[in-house]
This record gives structure tokens, sequence and C-alpha cells, in this order.
């Protein structure tokens, strides 16, 4: 498995439950720029149980994608107790989750 990917595993372990991250964060914290970038080794997550892939978002607050589904997204991060109305999280500031 790739150095990012493994990387990318131990950031998503880090974010709390109840919290959200987004992926200039978890490219920040990785060293880079290339938020694109995050989001495809997002997409190759191989557990999406064990890594919460789910918990990352846009930095406006907006969902982005998920691979299995918006649908489930959603309801992820509602089971987290992360309210999502219109496509975004609700009270976005005080759930963000800065590594």
């Amino acid at each position: 498995m790739p150095n990012h990917q493994i990387l990318l595993e131990d950031l998503l372990l880090q974010i709390p439950k109840g919290k959200v991250t987004t992926y200039k964060a978890i490219a920040h914290a990785m060293g880079m720029r290339g938020y694109r970038y995050v989001g495809q080794l997002l997409n190759r997550n191989h557990d999406p149980e064990k890594y919460p892939c789910y918990k990352v978002v846009q930095s406006d607050g907006k969902l982005g994608g998920f691979a299995l589904g918006q649908t489930e997204k959603i309801r992820r991060l509602k089971s987290d107790g992360i309210e999502v109305r219109d496509g975004r999280v609700v009270n976005f500031s005080k759930v963000l989750f800065e590594f």
C-alpha cells in the first residue's frame, strides 16, 4: 500500500465521532495541496467501516462524494450526530475537525 494511503488512513482514524474534516485539511496534514488527489485516495478506501472516509467534506460544508453513494454518506453522518440539510453539514464550523 502506498505511503499516502497509509497516512490517509491514520488521519481518518483521528477524526472524532461527531466531527468532520475537509479534503483540504487532510491534504495539508499530508504535506500537499492536492485536494482532488485526497478525494481519489478516499475513493479507493478498502475498508470504509474501519476508515471513516464519510467524515470528509468540502471546505464550504458541502458533502462531496462518497464511493457508497450520497444517501449512505448522509446516513453515516447522521448516525454520528452530524446534521445534514440541502447537501451541506449544518453548523459546519462547530463540527469541523482540524489536524
